[in-house]
């Protein structure tokens, strides 16, 4: 099978030939799961964001809504008035070489955050956990301004699907659909979709999509995994605090990059996730 490739706006080269890459989580939201992660002001998102950076992350993920099916809904009015000052803020201070990924499913904010990327000539991806489900208008805007899109495994609901091959299935479709309406689908990453998204998904289910995420391969595209500090971690070591589940992240993660992730997004950028990266890349090296 052929090596998987991404050359993102030619700065960041995402492959099985090159180092994993980081991507660090920025949340907005108050409602988000794990509150470590919650910058609420200026000066902690400022903080945060140069820490990240000084620590290997490539990517910044910001996300001003919480998309875990238990928590409060906002509006859209609500998510832009989040996003839009956290943008500007951070686009004040990261490196032209940094790419900010909006986590959002409505084009609307997509837009705004594209406004201001465009202003302080900064670049940005959409990651969007619905797989273009939750606001269709979304597939039209990142075709019309050729952004490239993270898309999490989703049929009708975000993380509505529990094993590989139906995973797989859904990624199928919708990169085809996008194929059909003129969209270049080399800028297109997968995310597994890992989590509790639905009541049925036990937690054996993200532990399998995990030790089978080599089969996402045969769908060509860059792999991205969004395990840090999620409940089948907690589920399965007895843990219901977030706080007390970096060791699963990391040994997870690890296993992760092993099996083939090319991306990884974590609210712990640090020199314990570089080591973890690191030793797990050399090890798939030289297998």
């Amino acid at each position: 099978m052929k090596n998987l490739y991404l050359n993102l706006f030619d700065t960041l080269e995402i492959g099985d030939n090159f180092p994993t890459v980081i991507m660090g989580v920025l949340n907005l939201s108050p409602e988000s799961f794990y509150q470590g992660s919650v910058y609420s002001n200026t000066h902690s998102l400022e903080n945060a964001t140069i820490e990240m950076i000084n620590n290997g992350a490539k990517i910044l993920d910001l996300g001003a809504r919480s998309s875990a099916p238990w928590s409060q809904k906002i509006t859209t009015e609500k998510e832009i008035n989040r996003l839009s000052s956290a943008m500007e803020s951070v686009c004040n201070i990261i490196p032209d070489d940094i790419i900010i990924s909006v986590d959002t499913q409505y084009s609307e904010v997509a837009q705004v955050a594209y406004d201001i990327s465009l202003k302080h000539k900064k670049k940005i991806i959409v990651n969007d956990v619905s797989c273009l489900k939750t606001d269709p208008s979304l597939q039209d805007f990142i075709i019309e301004h050729d952004l490239p899109i993270i898309l999490m495994a989703s049929k009708k609901i975000p993380g509505d699907l529990c094993t590989i091959e139906e995973i797989i299935q859904e990624f199928e479709k919708t990169i085809k659909k996008l194929q059909s309406q003129g969209y270049n689908a080399n800028q297109i990453i997968l995310d597994p979709g890992i989590g509790k998204w639905i009541k049925k998904k036990v937690h054996t289910y993200d532990l399998k999509i995990i030790g089978n995420l080599k089969k996402l391969r045969k769908l060509e595209k860059p792999i991205l995994v969004a395990i840090s500090r999620k409940s089948f971690i907690g589920t399965t070591l007895n843990l219901p605090d977030p706080e007390d589940r970096l060791s699963g992240t990391l040994s997870s993660t690890a296993i992760a990059i092993y099996n083939g992730a090319h991306i990884v997004r974590t609210h712990d950028v640090d020199k314990r996730l570089f080591e973890m990266v690191k030793m797990a890349e050399e090890i798939r090296r030289n297998q």
